[in-house]
């Protein structure tokens, strides 16, 4: 995936673009520096991914991630920009 801009849409949400381009929601709220929930017309730069995308399951930790990954769970939690991992969160591994 190349780095791109995206007009949000009507009922756009950050996680619906987040699956839509499959880039993790903290990806997308750090690059543009969002304090809030997005609006019909924001421009939205979306960046690639280095590394490979990872949806948490359900009763996963940052801990039990990294053992699966071969990596730490601080790397985990820095790279995701994060405290903690929850179900459903789409992470870069």
């Amino acid at each position: 995936m190349e780095n791109f801009f995206y007009r949000v849409e009507n009922g756009d949400t950050v996680f619906s673009i987040s699956d839509r381009f499959s880039v993790p929601p903290t990806t997308i709220i750090k690059t543009n520096n969002l304090r809030s929930e997005v609006s019909e017309g924001d421009l939205l730069y979306i960046q690639k991914i280095n590394g490979c995308l990872y949806r948490v399951k359900p009763f996963e930790t940052a801990f039990s991630v990294a053992q699966k990954f071969g990596t730490t769970e601080q790397k985990i939690l820095q790279d995701n920009g994060v405290e903690y991992l929850f179900y459903g969160l789409i992470i870069t591994v």
